[in-house]
């Protein structure tokens, strides 16, 4: 792989790769922007993007660690690797994924290096209806199964209020229509036609560089790559323009 990584803007990973073709396009413009997001180039074209923020809830430290401070806590060099996308010219480049996030990886212990600090964990999650985290998983994250399974409510909606139509699905009094998603009120949604929708569930991935942390009180276990074979959508470069497709998985 002979490709030049150089630390990047996010808004150009947003406009070149991540908008244009991962297949979280929809949500790109919602996503917390990285805080370090490195490019990797071909000569002066951005073929690969990857996006390190900060922790997305403080409440992670307590559930990882136990920290029952964790409000308190200097959050600096603890990550979440929140974004991933080569463009789809360069997919078919077997282990390139695996090769660039390992890079990255190093870029950003070296920066808090240059700085005389610690960068002191990455973590990561990967979608369980879209991929099972092969790249994490072959740049050396230690596995912690799938977070537990929660709902959201939707309530009966028109179109023209912005009402989406859900797929069926084992959802409780479900009926074919337009919904909308409510963020409070449960109970009286509920208690006036609404209904429980499961959010996908994600895969775990953490490492963990600082040895003075508390030991991870979640459950390592062994991973395995429950979607090889299947479409291409088995890990985070997977691109929107692929969706729909049954071609065998370029990694």
């Amino acid at each position: 792989m002979n490709y030049d990584i150089r630390l990047i803007q996010n808004r150009l990973a947003e406009q070149e790769l991540y908008l244009p073709y991962h297949y979280l396009s929809d949500q790109s413009s919602k996503h917390r922007p990285g805080q370090y997001t490195f490019g990797a180039y071909d000569g002066d074209r951005l073929v690969a993007a990857c996006g390190f923020a900060g922790f997305p809830v403080a409440e992670l430290f307590k559930g990882i660690w136990g920290m029952k401070d964790f409000r308190e806590i200097d959050q600096s060099g603890f990550h979440e690797l929140s974004r991933l996308c080569i463009h789809p010219d360069y997919q078919v480049n077997k282990g390139l994924a695996s090769w660039f996030v390992s890079r990255c990886l190093r870029r950003l212990k070296a920066l808090y290096a240059k700085e005389k600090k610690r960068c002191r964990a990455v973590l990561s999650y990967a979608d369980s209806d879209q991929h099972s985290g092969v790249v994490y998983a072959a740049c050396n994250f230690k596995y912690y199964g799938l977070t537990k399974l929660k709902y959201n409510v939707w309530t009966p909606c028109p179109p023209e209020q912005g009402g989406k139509l859900l797929p069926p699905g084992d959802y409780p009094t479900y009926q074919e229509g337009y919904w909308k998603q409510q963020s409070r009120g449960w109970k009286v949604h509920l208690d006036n036609g609404g209904i429980l929708v499961p959010r996908g569930q994600k895969h775990r991935f953490l490492i963990v560089w600082d040895k003075t942390l508390p030991e991870v009180l979640w459950e390592e276990v062994k991973w395995t790559n429950d979607r090889a074979g299947q479409v291409v959508n088995t890990h985070p470069v997977s691109t929107a323009h692929l969706r729909g497709q049954t071609q065998a998985s370029l990694f």
